[in-house]
């Protein structure tokens, strides 16, 4: 009866870890479903020139469809080097959708920068362009080192389906966090002001926004360092009310009470 209880839980215990396997949904998967009837309503709201709605409408496709997918492996090229795959950062990620032609505000580098400085031991901090190696040489100069420089070209890249829906489903610039395996966190656009802005100005409003991701995978990354401690914690209290453990305080407190007889 004790074996076919065990094996009834080492099933069961397999079933449930396979179900929750196959609840990681890929990015792409997600937005392929849903990114017609977005696109249909969004496109309504735009010639309303009703951007709240389209604001609420972008939310709600990241919030309720998004969110909790996982970012599909597919390579990109850095400025040097041989192709690396996503699989390969290993950090939380701050992914920064962008093409050479996109004009930045005056303190968006900036901003970024300084973050990336202060906190790249922690996150990878990810500039994907949508352009060729010579374009990205042109303003490699503008990017703190800690800051990721990788493009793609789509016309040689072998993962045309993923890379298409990245590119062209939500446009670009557009900011994705994610948590070092790749599930997504939350996805944001980059904020815009007018030219006019001053250079201290732009930074302010470029920081802020751009703080809010790092804050957010910090406190991701946080979290799951105190679950992890936790369950060590639990772990090592399993071993404990396993053991049949006897301090050496309670050894020599046996042998004296076996010496003189009493307590």
């Amino acid at each position: 009866m004790k074996n076919v209880l065990l094996l009834s839980i080492v099933f069961f215990g397999y079933l449930s870890n396979y179900a929750q396997e196959e609840r990681r949904v890929p990015f792409s998967t997600a937005i392929s479903a849903h990114i017609v009837k977005y696109n249909q309503k969004i496109n309504v709201a735009y010639e309303e020139q009703d951007l709240e709605r389209a604001t609420f409408l972008f939310d709600s496709l990241v919030n309720f469809h998004l969110v909790g997918t996982y970012l599909d492996n597919f390579n990109v090229n850095p400025i040097k080097g041989d192709p690396i795959y996503f699989e390969e950062y290993e950090k939380p990620i701050f992914l920064i959708t962008y093409a050479t032609w996109c004009v930045p505000g005056a303190g968006e580098i900036p901003a970024l920068n300084d973050l990336a400085d202060r906190f790249h031991d922690q996150i990878d901090f990810i500039m994907l362009f949508w352009d060729n190696v010579e374009d990205l040489k042109d303003i490699e100069a503008d990017y703190s080192e800690n800051i990721h420089l990788v493009y793609i070209d789509e016309r040689a890249n072998q993962n045309g389906a993923i890379i298409n829906k990245l590119k062209h489903s939500l446009g670009f610039p557009m900011m994705y966090f994610m948590n070092s395996e790749k599930k997504m966190l939350d996805i944001r656009k980059i904020v815009t002001h007018h030219s006019s802005e001053t250079l201290s100005n732009s930074y302010n409003i470029h920081f802020d926004s751009l703080s809010k991701g790092v804050s957010l995978l910090m406190a991701d990354l946080d979290k799951n360092s105190e679950n992890l401690s936790t369950e060590k914690s639990n772990e090592d209290n399993d071993i404990y009310e396993d053991e049949d453990y006897t301090t050496p305080e309670d050894d020599n407190y046996e042998e004296n009470e076996d010496e003189d007889g009493n307590k």
